[in-house]
């Protein structure tokens, strides 16, 4: 393979990594909004049909009622899918505001080395991204900094104090968990979807 093949193979497998990476956040997005807002029309409709149920009674003499049991679970769970779908659309948005982020770090960064950029020392003006392992991270503690505001994003400081680097990494590290947390959200808003139309089947069959 001549060095213009090579340029020519990999410019090819960066279009065709570009084209299904859009392809896929686009139908990421609509399978999520869709889940979502069937789920809260699917909950608009248990509630509608309440009265078709029996009431509940908390009694110690009370009779269990299969029926209403089955009601209340799939009320359950289908709120807590949706509850699941709102999750995931945040953890996109948190994973979408760090991209954003560190693609301005990467822009800044070279700008502030742009005599070593162009003196062809582009190992100290370009931010090598390595591949990250977040197989022993624990998800949930980065949702739950996002989600009450505590991110710590690249400021000026940073840059003056050289810790660019490291904090870009962090960055990375936390983009990717959350990018995982929004998959792991959405399968888990689609299988208890299915979960409350098969137990709320059950009490249209009784």
């Amino acid at each position: 393979m001549t060095e213009e093949e090579f340029k020519d193979k990999l410019s090819e497998y960066i279009s065709r990594n570009d084209f299904w990476t859009e392809k896929t956040i686009n139908q990421l997005g609509y399978s999520v909004n869709l889940f979502t807002t069937v789920g809260i029309a699917l909950l608009g409709y248990l509630v509608t049909n309440r009265d078709k149920f029996p009431h509940l009674y908390i009694s110690c003499d009370a009779e269990f009622n299969g029926i209403l049991a089955l009601y209340m679970i799939s009320a359950i769970t289908i709120i807590v899918s949706i509850g699941f779908g709102f999750a995931s659309i945040l953890s996109r948005l948190f994973d979408f505001r760090i991209t954003r982020h560190l693609a301005l770090s990467r822009k800044r960064f070279l700008s502030r080395n742009k005599e070593k950029a162009l003196n062809n020392n582009s190992s100290e003006a370009l931010i090598d991204s390595k591949i990250i392992d977040i197989s022993n991270e624990k998800y949930c503690p980065i949702f739950k900094k996002y989600l009450l505001g505590k991110a710590e994003f690249i400021n000026e400081t940073d840059f003056e104090e050289s810790n660019v680097i490291e904090k870009f990494e962090e960055l990375r590290k936390e983009s990717k968990i959350l990018g995982n947390l929004t998959w792991k959200f959405h399968g888990y808003q689609i299988c208890l979807f299915f979960l409350t139309v098969i137990i709320y089947a059950f009490t249209i069959l009784r």
